[in-house]
């Protein structure tokens, strides 16, 4: 009986050792999937700028316009932006808005992980083209605290210097970059459909 005793403690003892090695081994980082890697946060004169040009041949640099413009009005309205404020740029070929809207890093019964993302976009029409970019980005995380949360320009966390780690994404800095990316894929795939989709 003692024996059987014995060996069924010995037993359990290699199951528990078993099962908590394989619950608190450390987590694998993984590389950062191409979208977020090195080389996809482009940065001009020190300050990032995401930039697409759409090729439309056949098409007038008013008729552009008039696309782009009614593509916005209907894009950047609530609930899905916070506001927007256009600004006179003094040319009907160039339009460009200051936006502020969030993005949810996550959301779950009962937590709300999120950050305002404020950014200047800039449409710019010619004959045969279209040139969007997105600039000047800056983030207010944790604005419902009562401390009244972080305020960051995208240049202190999403660049290659400092989202990435031998390839790794760093877990605060990573968030941010991912969300940032998609979002900008999201607006000029939006602008995109709808400029050639007539």
């Amino acid at each position: 009986m003692k024996k059987f005793l014995s060996l069924t403690i010995v037993l359990l003892l290699v199951m528990y050792t078993s099962a908590s090695a394989q619950l608190f081994k450390p987590k694998e980082k993984k590389p950062a999937e191409a979208a977020y890697q090195a080389g996809t946060v482009p940065v001009e004169n020190k300050r990032i700028v995401f930039r697409e040009t759409i090729s439309l041949p056949g098409k007038s640099a008013d008729e552009i316009m008039r696309q782009a413009k009614a593509w916005y009005s209907e894009r950047f309205v609530k609930p899905t932006v916070i506001s927007t404020k256009e600004i006179d740029k003094g040319s009907c070929n160039i339009f460009e808005a200051v936006v502020e809207e969030y993005i949810v890093f996550k959301k779950r019964f009962f937590v709300l992980n999120r950050a305002r993302i404020y950014y200047y976009l800039t449409i710019t029409s010619t004959d045969g083209a279209c040139e969007a970019s997105i600039s000047r980005i800056t983030y207010w995380h944790d604005d419902e605290s009562p401390d009244g949360g972080m305020r960051y320009n995208a240049e202190e966390l999403i660049t290659d210097e400092n989202a990435l780690k031998d390839g790794m994404l760093r877990k605060f800095q990573g968030k941010f970059r991912t969300k940032t990316i998609d979002l900008k894929t999201t607006l000029f795939g939006e602008l995109r459909q709808r400029l050639t989709s007539n």
